[in-house]
């Protein structure tokens, strides 16, 4: 693909906000105005981005991808992060062909920041269709002078209909990449005793099954405790303390992981099960579930929890073999479709 040297404004500069279509594949929403990209933008992510430069990539008019990096960030390493994750998304007639560049942040860093992130893109041959910068309660153009003033255009994200479409559709936006951090984090207080119990309850219970029926008994068990806990959990219920410790004992056998890991994909219910394990777990314990809880997190496209998760499974056990293919994946952008059908 060669560059033109020219944008063209998603939202025409001086249109008065005439716009193209533009929708996400599931599910899809019309956005008219710029207000509704930075309304959208952290519903797509999953938090609001702060200090931030995302690309969104377009297929047409609809968005498939969207990536984020540190306004203070190598820049060098920003654009070719963001190259990286646009060509992952599609190659031939799905390639990724334009891109929108929002900035967020005060200050003439962030516009700076994205700015130089839009005109190296440009130079790769994508064409930069808006480039937008959030400062507080206004945003502002940076394609042009003329289609917001010159001290921005108020705006308020949770007012625009796309924050509203998307919380209605149920998706959530959590208050900044901390938050993200926070949902893995273990339980503590009188929960985390008592799961302390549990592991231990569960553990001479494993030793007697290894005692009385040796290997053959154990993967058994392991594929037992499995679909027990997705039966429950498929239902909307929640495994007990016992149940949830025998699992997480389990599921250091690799066969079991392995049974639970061909189980899982990207439904709903699934994200909890594991999301609930992976916090319940004790901390030396919680490499496999919180792998599991990456590898759903990774399918459903939230690349940020899923990154959560791989940290916390990393730091239960450094040599995590599951936690260390995730991570490469997602460092080198690999799309979640690229695995279809599972197993």
């Amino acid at each position: 693909m060669s560059s033109t040297g020219k944008r063209s404004s998603l939202f025409p500069c001086g249109s008065g906000g005439e716009a193209a279509r533009m929708t996400t594949d599931t599910p899809a929403y019309r956005l008219t105005e710029r207000a509704d990209l930075l309304g959208y933008a952290p519903y797509l992510l999953g938090f609001h981005p702060a200090d931030s430069v995302v690309v969104m990539g377009l297929r047409g008019d609809r968005i498939v991808v969207a990536a984020r990096a540190d306004v203070a960030g190598p820049r060098t390493e920003t654009v070719r992060r963001f190259a990286q994750v646009l060509r992952a998304a599609g190659r031939g007639r799905d390639a990724v062909g334009s891109v929108v560049l929002l900035g967020y942040g005060p200050g003439a860093g962030a516009a700076d920041a994205t700015r130089h992130a839009a005109d190296a893109l440009d130079a790769r041959g994508y064409h930069v269709r808006e480039v937008l910068l959030q400062d507080g309660d206004r945003y502002h153009c940076l394609q042009c002078d003329r289609c917001t003033p010159a001290e921005g255009a108020r705006f308020d994200p949770s007012a625009t209909a796309a924050a509203a479409m998307a919380t209605y559709e149920g998706l959530v936006a959590l208050p900044d990449r901390d938050a993200v951090e926070r949902q893995v984090e273990p339980v503590g207080g009188l929960a985390a005793a008592a799961m302390t119990q549990a592991v231990d309850r569960a553990e001479e219970r494993l030793a007697a099954l290894l005692a009385d029926g040796g290997d053959a008994a154990l993967v058994t068990a392991g594929e037992a405790a499995v679909e027990a806990a997705l039966d429950v959990a498929g239902t909307g219920g929640r495994l007990d303390d016992d149940a949830a410790a025998w699992l997480i004992v389990l599921l250091h056998d690799l066969r079991c992981r392995d049974h639970a890991w061909q189980r899982t994909d990207a439904a709903a219910w699934q994200h909890e099960l594991w999301l609930d394990l992976t916090r319940r777990a004790e901390p030396a314990l919680a490499a496999p579930p919180a792998a599991l809880l990456a590898w759903s997190a990774w399918r459903a496209g939230n690349g940020v929890l899923a990154r959560a998760a791989l940290d916390r499974a990393l730091h239960a056990d450094p040599a995590y073999s599951l936690a260390h293919l995730l991570t490469d994946a997602l460092d080198r952008a690999v799309p979640p479709h690229s695995i279809h059908p599972w197993p």
